[in-house]
């Protein structure tokens, strides 16, 4: 029934066999075989070589649990857990090295390739050459964006591997090639890439939609027809999902208490196809390489349109424009302001744009200016991936590496949060040594009784920092202005996005820094008025070494706007020496998403002029409009200060002589 339904409203292509068909289809088998072996060689390449990245770490904690708890705990995160249950029982039989765990994702990748070839030689039925089929291989084998996911311990690949096959099996239901069976491994195909990641879901709106063009174009009882088959599949993909979503929802909605940027569409549209257009690599675009991409795409417009193949045309826009859009437009209603949004999480929607870029195939001179496009956009920073050990997610095998060797015996290591990148590296015997804070995969630092209490157990000598994404898990730097307060810093040294700052604790018990208070009131109109209840500072500054403060602010009632904060240091004379200017806390916490009447530490840390003079300093503090640079006034008790407030003075000393003498980066 569903068979003679979909028969009966067509899209109108032509599905006779073509001269020269049988010849062909040898070619496609020739170069499609050629296409997955050097895909295959491309996603092998240095599997292992890169460490392990945060996300990755997690892939590997999560993968050795026992599938129960592994269901309690990525109910609590933001990915389901079937890719982490198949890794789960992958690296039982590969291993857990770099390169075992990476091969799933691989091997994903590898027959998302051989989908986007049989699906684009679907679209082009009829034609007396595969070239759109090939070049769409092609485009899809050397993209960089698909090849860089193709080698994480990540879902990624895996949701691409199958949404492509998702279509291919809907479109060859909607063509009538077969039996209501390809229905149902959509189905199938649709609720597993779901289950590896919520952001399949939006696929289904495009398919979707296909289908009711399907059934518009037709006799109305075969459209009826058809989209009832339809809904009772889509409903089954949904509805196995519920269940799921009922207990997992908190764990998506968790709040991580920072905040993002505005959402808006055309903001993650954009930064979708920046990284579709450069691969999400640590390389800068090609000032061009927008306008290449643009080019490649509308030569293959061309192709759809040259021969006429409007249906494959409408396909293959509908199955690009619609996720992005229906991901773009939920995120922008439901999660504004939320971190609730990457480019990687469509990553199924590169297999439809390789599709539209191979159809500038259909015309020999029009395949040949589109690969040309494409192969001068992305083969650069692909070889580069490959080739430069410096284009890496993060070294975290190297900054455990550099921090192991550096250990003393009774140091303390602190990460921010757990970070299982650094568990897998961390060796067994220094297991004491390593703390998380906060403990967990989610959450944010928000108070400092945690880093008191584990340094008063601890009472360590030295504390080194493994701190990764810092201003997101410890946005108020709790942990470091305790150290400021209770020490110094010996040194830093960093892996990319990785600081290992290092500090020498002088005094036990560990306590808060010595804050002297000062209810100081910022601004004259409610609602434009911020509290800064109190400060701390270092009494001493050293030239060429860090010079510390710490702000407590509050908010009296809710502010309209975010303002930025100085903390100026100025000489005997008022002459400004040097300083802090920015917004409080950091821009992931700007004024207008804090809380009113909680206190939040605002930590200032400034190298001093190595050409310091001796004398003392005087510390001020101000608020002031970042747009028209308009300081608010201060009062305090009803007096009015003016624009600006000093919280101490700090005199020059001499500089420690000791080998662990605080130097700036």
């Amino acid at each position: 029934m569903a068979s003679s339904a979909s028969r009966s409203v067509g899209w109108g292509l032509n599905d006779a066999p073509c001269r020269g068909e049988g010849r062909a289809r040898r070619w496609l088998v020739i170069g499609g075989c050629a296409l997955l072996f050097v895909a295959w060689g491309v996603r092998l390449w240095g599997l292992g070589e890169q460490s392990l990245w945060f996300d990755e770490g997690w892939s590997w904690h999560l993968a050795r649990m026992s599938l129960d708890e592994m269901a309690r705990t990525t109910a609590g995160d933001r990915s389901p857990p079937l890719y982490y249950a198949l890794l789960h029982f992958w690296i039982a039989l590969a291993g857990q090295s770099e390169f075992a765990m990476r091969l799933l994702s691989a091997l994903a990748d590898t027959a998302a390739l051989a989908f986007v070839i049989a699906f684009a030689r679907a679209l082009w039925r009829g034609l007396p050459h595969d070239w759109p089929a090939l070049l769409a291989g092609m485009a899809y084998a050397v993209c960089p964006f698909v090849v860089w996911y193709a080698q994480e311990v990540r879902m990624y690949a895996l949701v691409a591997a199958l949404c492509t096959a998702a279509t291919y099996f809907l479109w060859r239901w909607l063509r009538a090639v077969s039996a209501l069976r390809h229905l149902l491994i959509w189905g199938v195909l649709l609720g597993c890439a779901t289950y590896s990641h919520y952001y399949a879901i939006f696929l289904l709106p495009a398919h979707a939609l296909l289908v009711v063009i399907q059934a518009m174009g037709g006799d109305r009882r075969a459209g009826f027809a058809l989209v009832r088959h339809f809904g009772i599949a889509a409903g089954g993909v949904v509805g196995v999902l519920i269940p799921w979503l009922i207990l997992a929802t908190p764990g998506f909605a968790y709040d991580d208490g920072f905040f993002f940027p505005l959402n808006t569409v055309e903001g993650r549209l954009a930064e979708w196809w920046r990284s579709f257009a450069s691969g999400g690599l640590a390389r800068p675009l090609p000032e061009a390489g927008m306008a290449w991409l643009a080019g490649a795409m509308g030569l293959g417009l061309v192709g759809f349109i040259a021969r006429q193949r409007w249906a494959g045309l409408v396909v293959a826009l509908v199955l690009i424009v619609g996720p992005l859009l229906a991901a773009t437009v939920a995120v922008r209603v439901f999660y504004p302001y939320r971190s609730v949004f990457h480019p990687r999480y469509l990553i199924y929607v590169a297999p439809a744009a390789c599709v539209l870029l191979g159809a500038a195939g259909a015309l020999r001179a029009a395949g040949v200016g589109a690969m040309a496009l494409v192969g001068a956009l992305w083969l650069p920073p692909l070889t580069a991936y490959l080739t430069d050990p410096a284009l890496q997610r993060e070294d975290t095998r190297g900054a455990v590496q550099h921090v192991v060797e550096a250990l003393e015996a009774d140091d303390l290591v602190i990460m921010a949060r757990d970070n299982f990148a650094v568990a897998y590296y961390w060796p067994p015997a220094r297991a004491a040594t390593l703390l998380a804070l906060p403990a967990g995969l989610h959450g944010v630092l928000s108070d400092d009784q945690p880093v008191l209490a584990a340094l008063n157990e601890r009472r360590p000598s030295r504390v080194r920092l493994m701190l990764w994404q810092d201003d997101v898990v410890d946005p108020q730097r709790l942990i470091e202005s305790t150290l400021w307060a209770n020490g110094y810093e010996v040194g830093e040294f960093n892996f990319a996005q990785i600081r290992l700052p290092l500090y020498r604790l002088t005094r036990y018990p560990v306590t808060r820094p010595a804050f002297q208070p000062l209810d100081v009131v910022f601004g004259e109109r409610p609602g434009a008025r911020v509290s800064l209840q109190r400060a701390w500072l270092r009494t001493e500054v050293i030239p060429g070494d860090w010079f510390y403060v710490v702000l407590e602010w509050a908010l009296p009632e809710p502010i309209a706007q975010d303002y930025k904060t100085f903390v100026h240091v100025l000489d005997e004379t008022g002459q400004l020496v040097f300083q802090s200017d920015r917004l409080p806390l950091n821009t992931r916490l700007p004024m207008t998403r804090w809380a009113v009447g909680q206190p939040l530490r605002d930590a200032h840390a400034m190298v001093a002029p190595r050409a310091l003079t001796s004398g003392r300093y005087r510390v001020v503090v101000g608020v002031y409009d970042p747009h028209t640079g308009q300081r608010l006034l201060a009062r305090q008790g009803g007096r009015l200060l003016g624009d600006a407030v000093a919280i101490g003075t700090a005199s020059n000393a001499a500089i420690r002589s000791s080998d662990d003498t605080a130097i700036a980066p």
